[in-house]
């Protein structure tokens, strides 16, 4: 049975392919471990889910309107959670090769009650609160197993399990075939003894017994009622290991995608202890760049101040190419992180760190951050900043979102300049949505002075004493990195702090 909390019952969803660097990039660690909130089960989850980010908005949409219920519901989801996590904790023994036929069966009868048992909560926990619910995961779900697992089909199950310990002896049909070889075997209900009065077996005295064979006494294995007990009793323990795997396959899924959402529920909690406000954002299908949010918080930083943060409001819609530039220390890279971490949530179907999101979807996002010099001194920076922004040109697609932090500093402004221009020019032709964060002032400047309808440009504030507002607002790029402003607020406090000689 499937759970399809993650997407409708209609087909599996396509997932997007991401940058190899680009949840490193943009510090998803850090959000892994506040969703996971110290849970294993739950980190493991996430770290599945989550990088594999879907490009279908009726899924996106789906997984909104079950977490939408999940926020509204906390208590009934972390209660269902602790209910499937149970079953897949039940011991299990392989029903392998060099056990007794009974030994295997016994193995195999005693978690498949365990099981149903868990079934029987499940089914209590669902008719309890189904009416709560109006997401189709949900609901779903929830009819779903009161439907399958009502009294009357647990019972039987219950009933005809307790059968299988054969109290009352085994009752087996069988044939014999070419060579008066066994075939056609049939496992029976075992014949209850019928009591008469004064509780005397009624029995018939009507009974068959084997040649007893002098051969058998040194190799049970010979004695062919014991070979036809075992051929029965194997059979049917692989049938009660099958349906005993079947049952916990579907509480592993439960698990594993209830864990999901235990995560998100682990994390708003989290952001709104500090204030910080979350939004489900507005998806929109693919083909015209879209992209407006208010009071967009980075994730990283959110999770490390453990306090509010300042939010960045943004409007570029049909903008395919965002420069950011503006004063060192400014808030730049931290908003493209902001930025690439939300589209990542949004794809995921989480809300995001924001008071309003909205984009359209991407098939893919990649990061080129500037990184540490090559320790292995095998190329120099550049050489290692090209080499990545091949192996992105070589995978991503045309509808895909590369966001570049400081890319080809390593080499003088001109050079830089010359290197990015046609780059940024090809991917954006190619419907690749860009955001560049940068210091270029001459590829900024130039990219503005020709007034591409696709672009857009924005700065990091800053006051005029130098002070840095971390607010990134639309603006023209500026010369220089502001480092003099920087220079005369250290040495002017520096000079105000002497005394006279």
């Amino acid at each position: 049975m499937r759970v399809n909390l993650l997407h409708p019952a209609n087909g599996v969803p396509r997932v997007a392919v991401n940058g190899d660097r680009a949840f490193g990039d943009l510090g998803m660690e850090s959000l892994y471990a506040a969703m996971a909130a110290d849970d294993q089960i739950v980190l493991e989850s996430v770290r599945t889910i989550l990088p594999a980010t879907v490009v279908d908005p009726e899924v996106i949409r789906h997984r909104q309107a079950v977490l939408a219920d999940c926020c509204a519901h906390p208590a009934v989801i972390r209660k269902l959670f602790e209910i499937s996590v149970e079953p897949t904790r039940i011991q299990r023994w392989p029903v392998g090769v060099g056990r007794r036929s009974g030994g295997k069966l016994m193995l195999a009868l005693q978690p498949l009650t365990d099981l149903i048992t868990c079934l029987r909560r499940l089914r209590a926990l669902c008719e309890q609160h189904a009416a709560l619910f109006s997401s189709p995961g949900l609901s779903d779900l929830m009819t779903t197993v009161i439907e399958r697992f009502d009294d009357d089909y647990l019972d039987a199950v219950e009933a005809t399990l307790a059968t299988l310990y054969f109290e009352h002896g085994v009752h087996i049909g069988a044939g014999l075939g070419t060579g008066n070889k066994i075939t056609n075997i049939v496992l029976r209900e075992p014949i209850r003894p019928r009591r008469g009065r004064f509780g005397l077996d009624r029995r018939s005295g009507r009974a068959f017994e084997p040649i007893e064979d002098p051969e058998a006494r040194s190799n049970p294995g010979l004695n062919p009622v014991k070979q036809l007990k075992d051929r029965a009793l194997i059979d049917v323990a692989e049938v009660v290991s099958y349906a005993a795997d079947h049952v916990h396959d579907f509480f592993l899924r439960l698990r594993t995608e209830l864990a999901f959402y235990i995560g998100c529920l682990n994390l708003r909690d989290r952001l709104t202890q500090v204030g910080l406000p979350t939004c489900l954002p507005a998806i929109h299908a693919a083909g015209t760049p879209r992209l407006r949010c208010t009071g967009l918080r980075d994730i990283t930083l959110s999770l490390a101040a453990d306090r509010a943060v300042i939010g960045n409001d943004v409007d570029a819609d049909t903008r395919s190419l965002l420069v950011v530039t503006g004063a060192n220390n400014g808030g730049k890279s931290t908003f493209l992180r902001s930025l690439g971490a939300a589209q990542l949530m949004m794809q995921c179907g989480m809300f995001v760190i924001a008071d309003s999101f909205e984009s359209d979807i991407r098939d893919g996002v990649f990061t080129h951050f500037v990184t540490d010099e090559d320790r292995t001194m095998a190329h120099g920076k550049l050489v290692d900043e090209l080499v990545r922004m091949r192996s992105i040109v070589d995978r991503i697609g045309p509808n895909s979102l590369l966001l570049c932090n400081e890319s080809f500093a390593s080499t003088s402004e001109r050079d830089a300049s010359r290197i990015a221009a046609p780059l940024i020019d090809a991917l954006v032709d190619a419907g690749v949505k860009i955001v560049f964060v940068t210091h270029l002032y001459e590829f900024a400047h130039q990219r503005d002075q020709a007034t591409h309808s696709t672009d857009l440009f924005l700065r990091a504030g800053h006051l005029p004493n130098g002070s840095r507002t971390f607010h990134i607002t639309p603006g023209t790029p500026e010369p220089g990195s502001h480092a003099d402003e920087i220079f005369r607020q250290v040495f002017d406090r520096a000079g105000g702090s002497r005394q006279p000689g």
